[in-house]
């Protein structure tokens, strides 16, 4: 092999290679428009277009206890939490990545703030954080990334952030 021939191939190598840090910061804007979005659903249509968007027909998501849900399952209960009391905020962020070609694999700490309403005689109204961490899985199709998995790593964690009482 020449010395010109070993440069070129190193050189495509290189312009082949994913940059990480422009992956890790698309991922971040991915996650902190599902965030928002998820504050925001106001339909069934709204939700369905949504996950039809970011994620893969083959979505799934593995639970705390190891069982597998799948998209339209978790669309039903996204339909559900419609009508529940949203959340204050939603923030996810990206702990590590690690990237396989077109592939990437997120270690990701989802927290959710909700205010609880005062109840009698237990003092003032509070503010509760629950902290949960996924294992997602993206894979780049035609240059957009795609959720394919989720998988949530243990029992989410709950703090109460500001107000009185025990949780």
């Amino acid at each position: 092999m020449t010395n010109a021939h070993a440069l070129t191939s190193a050189r495509l190598a290189q312009l082949q290679r994913v940059d990480t840090f422009d992956v890790r910061s698309e991922l971040q804007g991915l996650y902190d428009a599902m965030s928002q979005a998820s504050l925001q659903f106001m339909t069934a249509a709204e939700i369905d277009e949504f996950h039809t968007v970011l994620t893969t027909s083959a979505w799934t998501f593995v639970d705390e206890t190891g069982r597998k849900h799948h998209r339209s399952q978790m669309g039903v209960d996204a339909i559900h939490a419609l009508v529940a009391p949203r959340p204050d905020s939603i923030t996810q962020t990206i702990g590590r990545l690690s990237l396989d070609g077109n592939v990437a694999t997120v270690l990701i700490n989802r927290t959710t703030v909700r205010s609880l309403a005062r109840r009698p005689g237990r003092g003032g109204a509070r503010t509760l954080a629950a902290v949960t961490t996924f294992r997602d899985r993206w894979i780049r199709v035609v240059g957009e990334w795609k959720l394919q998995s989720r998988q949530q790593i243990g029992k989410s964690v709950e703090s109460v952030v500001r107000g009185s009482g025990c949780v």
